[in-house]
């Protein structure tokens, strides 16, 4: 870092490396956030994302979750008042009040933090074409998952059936699937509201191994709930996920069905993502034969088309665990700048990505064991990659951790979920790290030009503390990029983005 950085405000303790700053900065976002002290501040502030462990804890009698207007998103409906300990049970594991982190294991660089912790990087796709073709992804979880069965490391999988309309109320909830066949029953991206683990108490319960596979805030609650729940690292043998981009509130597929006059009743086959890599996003299939269906590339990047605009709750906006980095495996997809060709306009050189390849992070030892497996198994086609193309793959990831740590700053007083020790110093090395900062800024447009940035960012940032200082004299355009996504997370709070109503019996 140039010296500027390491210089120190006055009565501090010296600098004298990035290290010593994201450790300060990362305890002050510690001690600073207000994180939600029941479940229903979990959801009044915005931070549920609708995962269902809360169920699962306290019983569908006191809670259900429900997918609810107008947004159309998965939320827990508060029937009757928890007791003590089960309410602290709930809050304890639940990812809207606290993200967490693997123990043990600590970034020495921004770009580290980002990838996270990693024990290999391979390139690769499910072996079995059919596989690789219909789900989504290369087939690289449903390979996973399938593979845990028939090798017997587990006896079932807790996911979902992602191939679903979202109304369809028998596919809200978790799967849990004895057979690999059944595994591959639930193939596919669910880019909707779903609760996968509404049923994780049921899988405990039957005392046999199971596996997950969901997305990174469902394992950070699995990771919660393992520590006030010694069954669950006793019985859950692997936790797997993808790299997690959000996905848009289900009005978008209301419209999507209204454009091309499809009633729900009249959907028989509905599906965001496989038949391809990407394939239709979104696709469906009426019962008497019609067929409609978007480009990823469109419907993504251009807010949705006429199904648009696209929103988004905020808990994904405010994600610090997009990559899945409690996880044990992580699949990702690898397009070069994170876009796929559109699929009318395969280029040569590309089409072998219509494939379907997949990046495979094994973070853990027994992640690394799943996946030497299945390699040997020959279920999965493997060949090494480096940690660089995460980030050339996945720039979006990248810009929302440079950023994660300011827009947090933002919330001031209002509830955030909290961020344990390893996780605070991954979001403030994020920040901190000169040199990833620049890596990321140059994977998009830069920040608005503001003459006065130092001057705005300064009345904005803490006074007397080191690292605030040392964001300060950052180069302009680093200055620039923090103050501008400041001043947009501000505004979405002011305007109420992070506002939801906590459903009851009453309603």
């Amino acid at each position: 870092l140039p010296q500027a950085i390491h210089s120190s405000p006055p009565d501090s303790p010296a600098m004298t490396d990035i290290e010593d700053l994201a450790c300060l900065a990362a305890k002050f976002d510690r001690s600073n956030t207000r994180a939600p002290t029941s479940l229903q501040e979990v959801v009044s502030s915005g931070n549920c994302m609708g995962c269902g462990i809360c169920e699962s804890i306290a019983g569908p009698e006191y809670i259900q979750m429900k997918v609810l207007p107008p947004k159309q998103r998965m939320r827990p409906v508060f029937l009757k008042a928890l007791e003590a300990e089960v309410h602290g049970k709930a809050l304890a594991a639940c990812p809207g009040a606290q993200v967490s982190s693997l123990p043990g294991w600590t970034p020495t660089t921004g770009m580290e933090a980002f990838v996270g912790k990693v024990m290999s990087i391979q390139r690769g796709y499910a072996s079995d074409p059919e596989t690789r073709f219909k789900a989504a992804a290369a087939g690289g979880l449903t390979t996973l998952g399938m593979h845990l069965i028939e090798s017997k490391q587990v006896d079932f999988v807790v996911h979902v059936k992602a191939c679903a309309l979202y109304s369809d109320e028998s596919t809200q909830g978790s799967k849990l699937s004895f057979t690999s066949a059944e595994v591959f029953d639930g193939r596919g991206s669910r880019y909707g509201p779903v609760a996968p683990l509404k049923s994780l108490e049921d899988a405990l319960s039957l005392k046999r191994p199971f596996a997950v596979v969901a997305k990174p805030c469902d394992i950070n609650a699995v990771r919660n709930y393992a520590k006030v729940d010694p069954r669950v690292d006793e019985l859950c043998k692997c936790l797997m996920t993808v790299s997690c981009g959000t996905y848009a509130d289900n009005v978008c597929v209301d419209k999507f069905l209204k454009q091309h006059e499809v009633e729900h009743s009249e959907v028989e086959e509905f599906r965001w993502r496989g038949h391809g890599c990407p394939g239709d996003t979104p696709y469906v299939k009426a019962k008497d034969g019609r067929v409609a269906a978007d480009d990823y590339v469109d419907f993504w990047f251009y807010n949705g088309k006429e199904a648009g605009p696209l929103t988004y709750q905020w808990r994904c906006k405010m994600c610090s665990d997009f990559l899945g980095y409690q996880s044990d495996v992580v699949v990702m997809d690898c397009w070069p700048n994170g876009l796929p060709e559109r699929r009318n306009a395969i280029t040569e050189e590309r089409k072998h990505e219509w494939d379907g390849w997949v990046l495979i992070i094994a973070r853990t030892q027994r992640g690394q064991d799943v996946v030497d497996s299945a390699k040997a198994a020959g279920m999965l086609t493997l060949g090494p990659a480096e940690g660089r193309e995460v980030l050339q793959t996945q720039p979006h990831q990248a810009r929302r951790a440079a950023s994660n740590f300011i827009r947090r700053y933002s919330h001031a007083s209002r509830p955030l979920m909290a961020l344990d020790e390893g996780a605070a110093l991954r979001v403030a090395k994020w920040a901190m790290d000169e040199d990833f900062v620049d890596e990321v800024m140059a994977t998009g447009p830069a920040a608005p030009v503001v003459a006065d940035a130092a001057e705005q960012l300064r009345e904005i940032l803490p006074k007397g503390e080191a690292w605030a200082e040392a964001m300060l004299k950052m180069p302009e355009r680093h200055i620039a990029y923090h103050l501008d996504n400041f001043k947009g997370t501000l505004k979405r709070l002011e305007r109420g983005d992070a506002t939801e109503t906590v459903s009851t019996s009453a309603d």
